[in-house]
């Protein structure tokens, strides 16, 4: 969640002719983010899921990097942004790891 708030204020920051491209896919992305996670907690079978996750992660990343890369945000604002994003990242691996790894769970 941490991520989603800090990244929404960094988005109205974003240009007026961004904020119905860029900006909009940055904040789908992060909420199918918060949806897949919420969604791997009720299934049984996670394995897709996981992958899904996992992907969408990276989609944003290379979101917030290519803002960063048009100028709409500073170095400071990639800096913060990157390290609430990594924080997510590793969470979702160490989630992968001890989910799928440990428990054995296929589909």
């Amino acid at each position: 969640r941490d991520m989603i708030k800090y990244n929404k204020i960094m988005l109205r920051q974003f240009p007026k002719e961004e904020k119905y491209s860029l900006a909009l896919d940055i904040r789908n992305s992060m909420n199918l983010i918060l949806r897949l996670a919420i969604t791997i907690n009720k299934k049984l079978y996670k394995k897709t899921t996981f992958s899904e996750l996992n992907i969408e992660h990276e989609v944003l990343r290379q979101f917030i990097y290519l803002a960063y890369e048009s100028r709409y945000i500073d170095s400071k604002k990639l800096k913060v942004s990157m390290e609430k994003t990594d924080e997510v990242g590793r969470l979702i691996g160490y989630w992968i790891k001890t989910e799928l790894l440990d428990k054995g769970n296929t589909e």
